[in-house]
């Protein structure tokens, strides 16, 4: 039978820094979003009050919660390149897969950073801004957060599928991240994209999932798969 072993000799300094670029990246933007002033509010709040956001948003903690949000992002393309790499190196289903992942990946990074675009202006020119010009702003920005649930739930139903077609990680992680890509698709196609009433919490699952694998493969590096020799199987039989 196939031997499974945990610690591939090729998984170098280098593999380790790409594998904990996730938990990097995980860790920037949830702790960034804290400090940026306005989340974790109302989803749909009134115009008054994203105008009052912008205002308020010059802060100290505000400016280092926007730095580390953006971070995260540019943090996420060395994560996702290592990762893309390693699946496809598996070769068969893992290399297509891993290919589909890296695109999936690199369009939510491209959605997140296009996203920082409306807020910026706002904060540029909150004191000329009037309430309802301040929704809108706002909106363009939560509806490409609620747009990326689809991206990075098609990220990781490919890298669940490849980890599956692979043996790259556990049946447990690979099996995880399918579900979680499904319902993060699913749920927000069922709400039409809507940014107030789309259920973030597959998506927020699935950064969980990232930071736990992220830790896994930095620590032990991905499963190898060997064949057991082919003496061994006729001491057996024999």
């Amino acid at each position: 039978m196939p031997r499974i072993t945990t610690a591939p000799a090729s998984h170098t300094t280098w593999d380790r820094l790409g594998a904990a670029a996730g938990a990097a990246y995980v860790l920037l933007i949830l702790v960034g979003s804290g400090l940026s002033s306005g989340n974790g509010q109302d989803a749909h709040p009134s115009g008054a009050k994203d105008l009052a956001d912008f205002s308020s948003s010059v802060g100290v903690a505000d400016k280092v919660g926007f730095t580390m949000e953006f971070l995260g992002f540019l943090v996420f393309t060395f994560f996702l390149g290592w990762l893309v790499h390693a699946l496809r190196a598996r070769g068969g289903a893992a290399a297509w897969l891993g290919g589909a992942a890296g695109i999936a990946g690199a369009i939510t990074l491209a959605v997140k950073v296009s996203s920082v675009m409306p807020m910026a202006a706002g904060r540029l020119d909150h004191a000329e801004l009037s309430p309802t010009t301040a929704r809108v702003l706002t909106d363009m920005n939560a509806a490409a957060f609620v747009l990326t649930f689809l991206t990075f739930g098609t990220f990781l139903l490919a890298c669940g599928l490849a980890i599956l077609a692979s043996g790259f990680l556990g049946r447990v992680a690979g099996w995880t991240a399918v579900v979680l890509g499904v319902l993060a698709v699913a749920l927000t196609l069922l709400t039409n994209v809507d940014p107030a009433n789309t259920n973030p919490m597959p998506f927020l699952a699935g950064l969980l999932w990232v930071l736990v694998i992220s830790v896994r493969l930095a620590w032990k590096g991905p499963r190898v798969v060997t064949a057991e020799p082919v003496g061994s199987r006729v001491a057996v039989a024999a």
